[in-house]
């Protein structure tokens, strides 16, 4: 064990600690490195006082409790969480199982991570132990098409009733309320037996349709956290237990109605939000999946496919050219280029030969290898779905802005309901009107349209998003603070294209011609732009065509032809003239690919290859900077070659050599500087994204990367960016005119209800008049144009 202690953050280092020569110290990590480097340009009473904010953030994180050597864990999705409360109610239930050590839920993420004794308990089993009280456990790759039908079965048949009840209440109930006689002339005990359909249709209506009402009220109960549904469930309940007793009573005046309307109206919004929110899942569902299910090895002198769970220490796994690698290891047989970008955010591809490791999760561009696994089987894949989990947990998740008013709003309706009654009984009302004033203060508190307020404008601004092919995965992101006063910015996929160019293609056109014909027959990425000046074979005729790791060469016109590193041409005896030295050296300061092209003892020319920056993308950097952002690069690229972009964006913070681990830490530490956005687009990014107060995944994505995001832009459209941000700000205006007219309305009637100057029917009409309201402000349609 290390006893050196982080510089920054006085975490033990790992043996030998993260060093610098420009920093004085030794860090736990490279992202502490970065920012302790920041900190020596601040002045001195601030750089301490955000170290002393790291150590005591630090000091707060207690270790949870050692779990057994033997444990193992599953993740799963679950359906049904929809605000904080319910993180906790899910981990009780999970607490009562047998074989169960532990179980962390997450309503961030609609994910929850089991701890489990093997010995007793199969994965298999765990979500029919879970899925209780109206939450529904799956497995991580499940499809859960027949829970939405299940959702939706339930309001249609709940309408199906409600409209019914409410039909004979339009029919023969208030027309007798208003003039004392309905269309058709009933006796009392007709009227009674209309009363009783009412009854049971509104039974079904509050006890099936309402049920997730019902029990998220009862979760706000069972862990103390008053929510909005408990506000609706008091108002509805209270309307079917008035009504039923004036049934019993032999009365016809029952506000069933309100109780179903009030079902009716919360269910459908809820479903509204829900479905324009499933919109997401459809294009989320085009991305490739990038983890590896199955890989072939070698047992038993034979190549099988087998699944990657059941691979062994020294196992040696086969890779083609193509193909993703499964699992980490190491190379010993064979050599190729391997696209690395996805893991670590290097642009450039690695030549991997024996000897060298490699990750899972990378793309093996030529040939192939053979690998072989370590003492462990391991995944730096699934390491970072593992990080990603233990960010996106660590926080809890935020409750609905409708949920924290309604932990106020619930006890003080119920002080005022009972006040109103015992004010009415103390003057000498009747206990009857007395009832009905205090009931006529719960329906006008019933908060419908607060309850409607933040849904509706939610999946209007969400709605917004995917006609611009912009996708808000969760709705939290816009109700809890989200302006960005730092935008982070992945380099490689998101400010670059993320594919290889040809920036220069020499002055030599015979070179050109050349290196273009070889290049048609090579599966190296870098040759791919040298191949597209090719106009085709013409009267030109390849042979002898061979390929390694670091160039190709072939015979053209009867001469040897050479392509590829300047150093591999080198070392078959090249001549490379001193006029090419410095335009090698410099293309390799800013990241690309020198390749020379050779004939007769001569390299000839040296091309130039390498990743660019897209077009639109410092007119982006320059817009956020006017919006008063500042602007950070994280990049894996050394730090000679990001002194390209650094020149041409001239970030306000630029870390470089960033692996995924660190990325992660370089957003923590950044977010003491303020609120921290960040943008990406590989799996590399992940554990980032998901630290980050805001994260957005763009470009050409993996599957981890648009997991970890809260917003998705799945094209290279840079500009959708700022556009992003204005769809939040616009649905946030929305929500507190919403509210605005909620609270508004509360405030008339309320007082109104309690003087008893308006009875429960006048009160129902006027929670659905704000609900309209409400509806109609939020279906305007939203223009994400212009500022």
């Amino acid at each position: 064990m290390s006893t050196h202690k982080c510089s920054l953050c006085e975490l033990e280092t790992p043996d030998p600690p993260v060093t610098s020569g420009d920093v004085d110290g030794v860090f736990c990590c490279s992202g502490c490195l970065h920012v302790y480097r920041l900190l020596q340009d601040m002045d001195e009473e601030q750089a301490r006082e955000l170290r002393r904010r790291t150590i005591e953030q630090r000091r707060a994180e207690q270790p949870a409790a050692p779990l057994p050597e033997t444990y193992e864990e599953a993740f799963f999705k679950i359906d049904g969480m929809h605000c904080a409360t319910c993180e906790s109610f899910v981990e009780t239930l999970a607490a009562r199982q047998e074989g169960l050590y532990r179980c962390e839920a997450s309503y961030a993420s609609e994910m929850m991570k089991v701890y489990y004794d093997p010995d007793r308990l199969s994965p298999g089993r765990i979500p029919s132990l879970l899925s209780k009280m109206g939450y529904t456990v799956y497995d991580i790759d499940e499809d859960v098409t027949e829970e939405n039908l299940n959702e939706t079965a339930r309001l249609i048949i709940g309408g199906f009733f409600g409209i019914m009840g409410l039909l004979l209440y339009v029919l023969f109930l208030y027309p007798s309320y208003i003039s004392g006689q309905s269309f058709i002339p009933l006796t009392s005990l007709e009227k009674m037996f209309f009363v009783s359909n009412i009854f049971v249709m509104t039974t079904f209506v509050l006890a099936y349709t309402g049920f997730p009402i019902l029990r998220g009220a009862w979760v706000s109960i069972s862990v103390g956290r008053p929510n909005m549904d408990l506000l609706i469930t008091i108002a509805a309940v209270s309307a079917y237990l008035y009504s039923t007793g004036a049934m019993l009573t032999g009365s016809s005046e029952v506000y069933f109605d309100v109780t179903m309307a009030i079902i009716l109206i919360v269910s459908i919004g809820n479903y509204y939000e829900k479905k324009i929110k499933s919109g997401k899942e459809t294009l989320l569902s085009k991305f490739s999946k990038k983890k590896i299910n199955h890989a072939w090895t070698r047992r038993n002198g034979q190549l099988v496919n087998v699944p990657v769970s059941e691979l062994r220490p020294g196992d040696h796994v086969v890779v083609k050219a193509g193909e993703r690698i499964p699992v980490d290891g190491t190379v010993i047989e064979g050599e190729g280029v391997v696209n690395e970008a996805l893991m670590t955010g290097e642009s450039v591809p690695v030549s991997k030969q024996k000897g060298d490791r490699v990750l899972s999760g990378t793309i093996l561009n030529q040939h192939s290898l053979t690998i072989e696994t370590g003492e462990t089987v391991q995944s730096t894949l699934d390491e970072l779905m593992r990080l990603m989990w233990n960010i996106q947990s660590s926080r809890p998740g935020k409750q609905r802005l409708a949920d924290r008013i309604a932990a106020y709003f619930v006890p003080g309706v119920i002080v005022l309901g009972a006040g109103s009654f015992g004010y009415h009984l103390m003057t000498g009302t009747p206990a009857t009107d007395a009832m009905l004033a205090a009931l006529a203060v719960l329906i006008v508190s019933c908060p419908c349209a607060l309850g409607l307020a933040t849904p509706l404008a939610i999946a209007s601004g969400i709605r917004s998003g995917l006609e611009n092919d912009i996708i808000f995965k969760t709705a939290a992101l816009f109700e809890e603070k989200g302006k960005a006063d730092i935008v982070a910015f992945d380099k490689t996929g998101t400010l670059t294209t993320g594919n290889m160019h040809l920036l220069d293609p020499g002055s030599h056109q015979q070179a050109r011609e050349y290196a273009a014909l070889l290049e048609q027959y090579s599966a190296h990425p870098v040759g791919e732009p040298i191949a597209a000046l090719s106009p085709g074979p013409g009267d030109h005729r390849v042979e002898h065509f061979q390929s390694s790791s670091t160039g190709i060469r072939g015979t053209i016109d009867g001469r040897s032809v050479w392509v590829g590193q300047p150093e591999w041409l080198q070392e078959h005896q090249f001549d490379l003239p001193g006029s090419f030295s410095e335009k090698i050296r410099t293309s390799r300061s800013n990241g690309q690919v020198p390749v020379a092209v050779g004939w007769d003892g001569t390299i000839q020319s040296i091309m130039v290859v390498g990743d660019q920056l897209r077009n639109d993308a410092l007119p982006v950097i320059e817009s956020l900077r006017k919006e008063g952002k500042k602007i950070a690069l994280i990049t894996g690229d050394s730090t000679p070659a990001a002194q390209g972009i650094k020149e041409k964006l001239r970030p306000d913070f630029l870390f470089t050599e960033a692996r995924p681990e660190s990325k992660s830490n370089i957003i923590k530490e950044l977010r003491k500087f303020g609120s921290v956005a960040m943008i990406g687009d590989g799996s590399n990014d992940a554990p980032a994204l998901a630290e980050a107060d805001l994260s957005l995944a763009f470009g050409d994505l993996t599957a981890i990367a648009a997991e970890s995001a809260q917003i998705v832009i799945p094209n290279d459209r840079l500009e959708l960016i700022p556009k992003a941000f204005r769809a939040i700000r616009l649905t946030r205006n929305r929500i507190r005119q919403n509210l605005g007219w909620a609270f508004l309305y509360n405030i008339i009637t309320i007082p109104l209800a309690i003087a008893g100057t308006i009875n429960p029917l006048f009160a129902a009409v006027a929670m659905a008049t704000s609900s309209i309201l409400v509806v109609s402000n939020s279906s305007r349609s939203m223009r994400l144009s212009g500022r």
